[in-house]
């Protein structure tokens, strides 16, 4: 945790966005098909900064939706380590949180070990704010990190709020609008 304290303090900006595989994998898919970069994008924005968890950077590595080994060093300084570990092949479904001044467990949707890590790397750093796609993890996020877990149009909408005028920012809304699923960045046509 304190690794994670030091860069957040050195690199944090007034806006830090988490990136979830699923996030990034769909603004991949953004970008094939309008051309306009996120990571370029945030790298433009003075006040905003995007970080990935470890355990994200490894599905990129040897999972299914491996990237090519020269897409990925955009992520290496923006790298988070994970401050949970579980089995990988079990799932999680209780988070601790704090009600009325008391702390207690609740239990939701079971979510993956690395979708456990970014809520809770977000928990535990509240100047963080995941973004991803996953409906479970987004169920879950609103419980334990409410108002800090967002779907690409809420991510789009945030930041063209403070930076409206943003080209890139534009024509990855407009591209978003017109693949994805109008309630959540969820299904591509």
């Amino acid at each position: 945790m304190n690794d994670n304290n030091e860069i957040l303090t050195h690199k944090g900006k007034q806006y830090n966005f988490l990136l979830d595989t699923s996030a990034i994998i769909y603004f991949e898919k953004m970008w094939q098909q309008c051309g306009a970069s996120i990571f370029t994008a945030l790298n433009e924005l003075s006040d905003v900064n995007f970080f990935v968890c470890n355990m994200v950077l490894s599905e990129f590595i040897s999972g299914p939706n491996r990237f090519d080994p020269t897409q990925l060093t955009i992520f290496f300084d923006h790298v988070l380590n994970a401050e949970s570990a579980m089995n990988p092949d079990m799932k999680e479904n209780r988070f601790i949180v704090e009600e009325d001044g008391e702390l207690k467990y609740i239990v939701l949707n079971r979510i993956s070990p690395t979708d456990y890590a970014q809520i809770l790397l977000c928990q535990n750093h509240p100047q963080l704010t995941l973004v991803t796609n996953d409906r479970r993890m987004l169920r879950s996020g609103a419980h334990v990190i409410p108002g800090r877990i967002i779907g690409i149009p809420a991510l789009l909408n945030r930041l063209l709020s403070v930076y409206p005028e943003n080209q890139r920012l534009l024509t990855l809304r407009d591209t978003a609008d017109r693949i994805f699923d109008k309630k959540r960045a969820i299904k591509i046509t």
